[in-house]
């Protein structure tokens, strides 16, 4: 099926998806990994597929989910990656019956750096292999279901598209209830950078039961010009007659489907604890409809991983990081040492700057991999947008292709070259740009600038790109050496009038002039009234940031709110994961504090206020990864001063239960444990119940914590807990995961942590330590 016919379908009625598989094969009795099916037992996959076909479903999925090189070689299966994927599409196209096979393609199980320590183009390559087999085998259409992480997201449709222009995709991902992922994406990051990439429908999946994914659905029909999809889940999972089973009927299922489609939903589905009959109800009670006509809020942002600027007021963009003619950060970034741009990057966000520009200005001594860990380290570390003052346009694609976010290119010459190159750029990755007002040279004349930028103008509404994604420089000269201020805010004007978004370089005015921050705060203003969309400048001239923020008020505009500001200077240290700062603030403290003091009631409690930020949602699981990895040196150093049994809070096993081989949560609450102060092993993810408890006889712990992120694992939890107690084993048992709730661990007689911090403070109860703090 090509695109345009896929496109056409969905204007002309709403779709069925099918149900869930996972669930479904495990309540009906199938353990262990479910795409094996596809190879040893393809009448199961066959039989369920067939139901939903007589159920409803215009689209089935291929069983498939798991089907990627990496989550197979954890189960020792990587040699039948092919047999697998290939076999799928076989066995669903043989019951298809004139309905639509999608290939569906899930996470690797693994975060990308620098969340986790997979790296961009091996998930890249993982997910183009996967995706080739199921294009070559014959699928009608591609969907990229749960995932969590932006950058993960990205490289699957990029290398989906690198194979194939011409078919059809659906990229999804999954969210909490406050409309963020995990990794700290809100749904509205997710909306604006989907509008710019290459896929045919975005939607959410998992994670939600339908009333919790109303009003993030919401959100998402509000921001997207691409067609919808949604698949919730049937409720949360409980214990009923020793099976796992979901709550939401089917009826009361297919009503709340009715009210995703009245939100402008074109496709919809199930996902966990959804089946045949799921799908039967909802299909019978929707009927045949057109879907719904969405008004959709044409906004502009730029964005990180987390952090959103609208540029519809005037955007700030921090000229700082700027090497040229700076020995020693040159040094530094030709060393792959990118502590002074990070830092630089983080005073200018302090300062206001909506966005940072980033450019090295010795360009010829890199190469793609300078650009490639610089991003790395500012998404690590830092939280704004990125503008990307890259002139090697293969630099600039190794920069743009890393970010997990929506970027700005600067810049680009009004030629049709130049712009073609940068415009391939932005339909790839996504993002803004900014365009010069000239093509070789510089125009002397505001009317020839005019001239040319409408001419740029014209050659990008050829080429499909929304002019509200566009910024053009008037151009500013120095004004020392050619006094051209007037021809600036002369080309301003015009080019506002003329519905043109506009950005200049301020600096470059002032450049050679004694008292450079007043004549830039100066021509700023003259600017703005012109009606000037946004500047690059320097955010340390305070003069400037006060007259600019004047200057916005008397127009009406407001600047873009800025985060809350973290006061404490500590918590400061340890977010912005200054390792080297916070162990000489340590070594300075220990000149007057006992080693336990500063452990107990100087970085142990900067943890809990940073805890208490991340659970008010002023940081995010970057930042929190962030400050667990850069405290625990200095715990460790204290430790050593100490000894390890006067400081250690207690001891805890750390397993993914049986059958599942997802480790990314387990990890990051034995990151948060470590630098809490608690004794941690990890023995492993599949760890068979028989394992824990060998290994709790051998080490004794005081808790034992489990995660289970599949349904179909999650019963292991209670197999656990139940041989611990059959065994006498005196332990606390903690479970999480995606699969698990409060309700499920009551049932199971363990305790529930939703996320690594409620891990913390349960560890801290359960040892008593809590409050001597």
């Amino acid at each position: 099926m090509r695109r345009n016919e896929f496109f056409q379908l969905l204007q002309e009625r709403v779709l069925f998806l099918d149900g869930a598989y996972g669930t479904e094969f495990f309540k009906r009795g199938v353990n262990g990994l479910i795409e094996l099916l596809n190879i040893e037992d393809p009448e199961e996959v066959q039989k369920l597929h067939r139901e939903y076909i007589e159920a409803g479903s215009d689209i089935i999925l291929t069983n498939t989910f798991s089907a990627n090189r990496l989550k197979l070689r954890a189960y020792n299966l990587e040699k039948d990656l092919e047999r697998i994927n290939i076999n799928a599409v076989k066995i669903a196209k043989s019951v298809s019956g004139g309905k639509f096979v999608f290939g569906d393609i899930s996470s690797t199980g693994n975060f990308i750096s620098p969340l986790g320590n997979l790296d961009f183009e091996e998930a890249y390559e993982v997910f183009k292999e996967q995706a080739s087999l199921l294009i070559e085998a014959g699928v009608d259409g591609i969907i990229l279901e749960t995932m969590s992480d932006l950058k993960e997201l990205k490289a699957a449709i990029i290398a989906v598209r690198d194979l194939s222009h011409e078919i059809p995709l659906i990229a999804h991902m999954t969210f909490e209830a406050d409309g963020k992922t995990v990794s700290g994406t809100s749904i509205e990051i997710f909306a604006t950078l989907m509008n710019d990439l290459d896929v045919d429908v975005v939607g959410i999946n998992c994670s939600l039961e339908p009333d919790e994914m109303l009003p993030v659905f919401t959100k998402l029909s509000e921001l997207s010009m691409k067609p919808l999809c949604v698949e919730p889940n049937a409720g949360k999972p409980i214990l009923e007659k020793g099976r796992l089973s979901y709550k939401t009927a089917p009826k009361e299922f297919a009503v709340y489907m009715a009210d995703f489609i009245e939100l402008g939903a074109n496709i919809v589905g199930g996902c966990c604890g959804t089946g045949p009959e799921h799908i039967k109800v909802m299909c019978k009670y929707i009927g045949n409809q057109k879907p719904r006509k969405r008004q959709v809020k044409r906004e502009q942002y730029l964005s990180s991983r987390t952090i959103l600027r609208p540029t519809d007021t005037f955007l700030v963009i921090g000229e700082r990081i700027n090497a040229s003619g700076r020995k020693k950060l040159q040094t530094k970034i030709q060393q792959m040492d990118f502590s002074q741009v990070v830092e630089l990057s983080q005073l200018q966000e302090q300062e206001g700057c909506d966005a940072i520009d980033l450019n090295f200005g010795i360009e010829k001594l890199l190469t793609h991999d300078h650009f490639r860990r610089a991003i790395v380290e500012l998404d690590k570390r830092s939280s704004l947008p990125v503008s990307f003052d890259i002139q090697n346009l293969q630099f600039l694609e190794s920069a743009m292709r890393e970010y997990a976010g929506r970027g700005l290119i600067n810049s680009a010459f009004a030629r049709e070259d130049h712009l073609e190159e940068r415009i391939r750029l932005l339909k790839k990755y996504g993002g803004m740009l900014i365009v010069l007002a000239m093509e070789k040279h510089v125009p002397e004349t505001a009317q020839q600038r005019f001239k040319i930028a409408m001419k740029a103008a014209e050659i990008l509404k050829d080429h499909d790109v929304d002019l509200e994604r566009v910024y053009f420089d008037p151009l500013v000269l120095p004004a020392g050496a050619k006094n051209d201020y007037h021809t600036t805010l002369k080309a301003i004007e015009l080019m506002n009038r003329a519905g043109l978004k506009t950005s200049i370089g301020l600096s470059n005015l002032s450049f050679g002039l004694a008292n450079r921050e007043s004549v830039n705060a100066a021509f700023l203003a003259l600017c703005i009234e012109k009606g000037l969309s946004a500047a690059i400048l320097n955010s340390a001239e305070a003069t400037t940031m006060n007259v600019l923020r004047g200057a916005l008020q008397l127009k009406g505009k407001e600047p873009a709110k800025t985060e809350q500001v973290i006061e404490d200077e500590l918590v400061k240290l340890i977010v912005s994961g200054q390792k080297e700062k916070l162990m000489n603030f340590v070594k300075d403290s220990l000149k007057e504090k006992e080693p336990l003091y500063i452990s107990q009631n100087m970085l142990a409690r900067a943890m809990e206020q940073i805890g208490t930020l991340y659970s008010r949602g002023i940081i995010y699981l970057p930042h929190l990864i962030l400050a667990s990895e850069t405290v625990q040196p200095a715990f460790d150093y204290l430790n050593n001063l100490l000894g390890e049994a006067q400081t250690k809070l207690g001891k805890v096993l750390l397993a993914t239960v049986q059958g599942d081989i997802h480790d990314i949560g387990k990890r990051i609450v034995a990151t948060v444990l470590k630098s809490g102060g608690f004794e941690v092993y990890d023995v492993g993810k599949d760890v068979p119940a028989q394992k824990i408890l060998s290994e709790c006889e051998r080490l004794k712990p005081d808790i034992v914590g489990l995660s289970a992120m599949m349904t179909t694992t999650v019963g292991q939890v209670k197999e656990v807990s139940d041989l611990l107690k059959k065994n006498n084993v005196r332990v606390v048992v903690i479970a999480g995961g995606a699969s698990m709730n409060e309700q499920l661990a009551n049932q199971f007689g363990v305790l529930y942590a939703k996320d690594a911090l409620k891990a913390l403070e349960i560890c801290k109860k359960i040892v008593g330590k809590e409050n001597e703090r």
